[in-house]
């Protein structure tokens, strides 16, 4: 069995890329040794049965033909894995699991496979795999056997999916009922159960059938709430019962199976279809290229279009401003022959994805046949909002569209995927300019002589910095004790600066001087503004001291210079501008010696 022994025979069969990496682990894996290499195109499978105590068969070869021969040809008792097991298995981390560092080597095993869990999940082998955690399992634990065993959800029962340790018999004829014995009521109340010692201690007991069993664990297989099987470990040796260590390490690596059975099933509805397989998976490898986003949208829109045997396909980018959909990538023209023309989506499609969120399908009569005309609208969100949207456009005499529609549902969710990467990426990016930018301010902030001159020239670059549209800075005229304009800046219309002054004049006085900055994302909507023309969003930092403000720095209505960058002062925003204002503060303090630049 699988790391069951300390010395393990090793052949390999295929002779590709993924055998010479596989070589690689082997080699530098220590009491692991490499009988044979085998080239199936040249050799005969059969060689194998000459080796002698060969414990592992690494299969490299694409060719089904290949894994059906060695399960004839392989010797009794050896394992036959995958390429992918066999990373898992020679990863530097998860070797030597057969000493006595139990809780060590787990920690190892655990951070091997969640190292490769994205390439596991990828994998349409679930049989191997879930061979391999099963291994996995029993090994770790020292346990004598176990099993993987799945719910039929319509007749209501537990069928072993994969065994270790188990007579074949057992295997093949046992079927427990839903809520029935040990794995029954697991699977039913979703709830581990770890069975060990004397029958009076324990709230279950051992299987009756099975009166060899000294101690059990049986862990639930859960997928968001439904329990999809169970996976059970078993000792029959009175050395080794099972401890809550065990049970805690063992519900993680039901976690991990059930992720595996999840991608598994996943992938099983999705070949019900070859062309939506297809689709899915090519849009992704094209959104994993290294082009620009622009280049990877034309072949998404090329791709689409000709796995659906469409009209056409494009995809649009959301305006927020003008709740409008323009197009960005066509499978049907150029981009660059527009020449600066704008071609909008459909206004009656465009309002029912901006009212429903949710993929949006319309059909009408084709004139010319007896088909009909479908138009599929699949938004695309993003950090979110929405952010753009996928327009197919194909003809067919179906009734209803419903499996088109749930493939164009993960094109769109996996082009939202990449879409909150790449702003993740530029959020990160822009955080760290305005930051350098904020360090180097801070020298002038500081050799400013005369606090007009430091006003003058904080104002502007905070705009800048913090791509606002206008910034106010009031002081406390200790005559009046009334707040003034002392200065204002914007990059827009000066005639905006009048209106502005009102706006800020009613929004400052609700904040007192402290640590913290005032951020609204939207004026309008929480109340602060009227006027659907107003800016959009206020950052907002008062100073003073004893709870008394004695001077206000305000921005308005931030204009991303990034096309897909938000419209609204964000989190992020907030974190840079509190650094620029702890430098102003300095300033004024130092101009003004009343002034505490603490606050």
């Amino acid at each position: 069995m699988l790391l069951r022994r300390k010395n393990q025979n090793v052949a390999v069969v295929g002779i590709n890329r993924e055998t010479a990496a596989i070589l690689a682990l082997l080699l530098d894996a220590e009491e692991v040794s490499v009988l044979r290499i085998l080239n199936p195109a040249i050799e005969e499978l059969a060689e194998l049965r000459k080796l002698p105590g060969l414990d592992i068969i690494i299969n490299t070869s694409d060719d089904p033909a290949v894994l059906q021969k060695l399960r004839r040809c392989a010797p009794t008792g050896a394992d036959i894995i995958g390429s992918l097991s066999a990373r898992i298995l020679f990863l530097p981390e998860s070797r030597g699991v057969s000493t006595d560092n139990w809780s060590g080597d787990r920690g190892r095993v655990l951070r091997s496979l969640h190292e490769v869990k994205q390439a596991v999940l990828l994998s349409k082998n679930k049989e191997e795999l879930l061979k391999l955690l099963l291994h996995v399992a029993i090994s770790t634990c020292k346990a004598d056997s176990g099993s993987i065993m799945l719910v039929d959800a319509k007749k209501r029962f537990l069928k072993i999916e994969m065994a270790d340790g188990l007579n074949l018999d057992v295997v093949q004829s046992a079927t427990i009922k839903y809520g029935k014995g040990v794995a029954g009521k697991v699977a039913r109340t979703g709830k581990a159960l770890l069975i060990s010692g004397q029958a009076h201690t324990n709230s279950e007991k051992i299987d009756p059938q099975r009166p060899e069993l000294v101690s059990s664990i049986c862990c639930p297989l859960v997928i968001g709430s439904e329990v999809v099987g169970v996976l059970n470990i078993n000792s029959k040796r009175k050395d080794r019962t099972f401890d809550e260590d065990d049970l805690k390490y063992v519900k993680d690596l039901s976690q991990f199976t059930a992720d595996v059975i999840k991608t598994s099933k996943e992938f099983e509805v999705t070949s019900t279809s070859t062309f939506s397989m297809s689709l899915v998976q090519g849009v992704q490898e094209i959104l994993n290229m290294k082009y620009p986003l622009q280049e990877r949208f034309n072949l998404l829109v090329m791709k689409v279009v000709n796995t659906f045997g469409g009209v056409i396909c494009n995809y649009y980018r959301y305006i927020d401003d003008s709740h409008m959909f323009l197009v960005h990538a066509s499978s049907s023209f150029n981009i660059d022959l527009l020449k600066g023309k704008s071609i909008k989506l459909n206004d009656s499609i465009a309002t029912k994805v901006i009212e429903s969120g949710k993929t949006v399908s319309l059909n009408v009569p084709d004139k010319k046949s007896t088909q009909k005309k479908w138009y599929i609208a699949q938004p695309v969100t993003a950090s979110g909002r929405l952010r753009g949207l996928l327009f197919l456009h194909l003809v067919s005499d179906k009734a209803e569209l419903d499996e088109e529609c749930r493939v164009m549902a993960k094109v769109g969710a996996a082009v939202s995927s990449e879409l909150d990467k790449l702003d993740e990426k530029r959020l990160l990016e822009i955080q760290s300019t305005k930051l350098v930018a904020v360090s180097e301010a801070s020298f002038n902030i500081a050799s400013a002589t005369a606090l007009r001159e430091l006003v003058n020239f904080s104002l502007p670059n905070a705009c800048l910095i913090m791509e606002a549209e206008a910034g106010l800075f009031w002081l406390l005229n200790p005559a009046t004790e009334q707040l003034e304009l002392f200065s204002s800046f914007t990059i827009d219309d000066q005639s905006r600066l009048d209106e502005l002054q009102r706006l800020d004049a009613s929004i400052f006085d609700r904040t007192l001087p402290g640590d913290d900055a005032f951020l609204v994302r939207d004026l309008v909507k929480d109340g602060y503004a009227s006027d659907e023309g107003a800016p959009k969003s206020l950052l907002s930092k008062s100073f003073g001291k004893e709870g008394r403000v004695e001077a206000v720095l305000s921005l308005y209505g931030k204009k991303s210079l990034d096309l897909f960058g938000s419209r609204s002062f964000t989190i992020q925003d907030k974190e840079v501008f509190l650094k620029f204002c702890l430098q102003f503060s300095k300033g004024l303090a130092k101009l003004m010696p009343c002034f505490d630049p603490r606050r």
